[in-house]
């Protein structure tokens, strides 16, 4: 008797176990479903590379996009960005023309170079409060108005209420403390982007859950099951 109550405590242990297995796929497909956690923003601004350089200019005036990147890099991974080395890599890739700026394909470009999703919104508002509220950081490319008398890219972060949104502009530290209506942000966007723009939602590329590997795992657990059952009696 003592030993089928061993055995059926081991046979029960061992389902419950491979009960949970089975379900991880199921899991994982929930959370994916579930808005993402409040990005934590990692700050970069261009003033605090000075005598940098990007081509024939300079970080401080001409390195608001790749700067823009970086701190969506470091927000979303956690990892320091190098934004000299970025800025390097974009005029390197012809994304940086000295005199005109950088190239709107900069935003695209040095998102998957570094390994991150980028998708344009165009001038739709509703995307980018989609974005913010999943957590996903949006670059930015704005025209005369509130940020730039011409261009300049900055990001935003997060929304805060109703029409209220942070932005960290890699120009201005006075207008990252501030909070602005996304609607306003929204409507200074520059006229005539491309590559997508002027604006952009970057993410982090998930992994792939490989659903068929999760159920080769399951049967090859309750293949095990006698084996174990055996061993538990011995």
């Amino acid at each position: 008797m003592r030993i089928l109550q061993k055995t059926g405590k081991y046979i029960a242990a061992i389902c419950v176990t491979v009960l949970m297995t089975s379900q991880t796929a199921g899991v994982f497909a929930a959370e994916d479903q579930k808005q993402s956690k409040q990005l934590k923003v990692v700050y970069y601004n261009q003033a605090d590379y000075p005598g940098e350089k990007i081509g024939g200019s300079t970080i401080k005036a001409a390195g608001c996009g790749p700067t823009s990147v970086a701190v969506c890099y470091s927000s979303l991974t956690g990892k320091k960005a190098d934004v000299p080395k970025m800025c390097k890599q974009a005029y390197k890739k012809g994304w940086y023309y000295t005199g005109q700026g950088c190239t709107h394909d900069v935003v695209p470009g040095l998102s998957k170079l570094y390994g991150l999703n980028c998708k344009g919104l165009g001038y739709s508002k509703k995307a980018v409060e989609k974005a913010l509220r999943a957590g996903h950081p949006v670059v930015a490319l704005m025209g005369p108005g509130d940020f730039t008398n011409s261009g300049h890219f900055v990001v935003l972060t997060r929304m805060t209420g109703k029409d209220q949104v942070k932005v960290a502009d890699v120009g201005s530290r006075a207008n990252t403390y501030k909070t602005w209506s996304l609607k306003k942000v929204v409507s200074q966007g520059k006229e005539g982007a491309d590559a997508g723009g002027p604006f952009w939602e970057i993410s982090k590329k998930e992994k792939k859950i490989n659903y068929k590997e999760e159920v080769r795992k399951t049967h090859d657990r309750i293949d095990a099951l006698p084996t174990a059952i055996e061993k538990s009696i011995q």
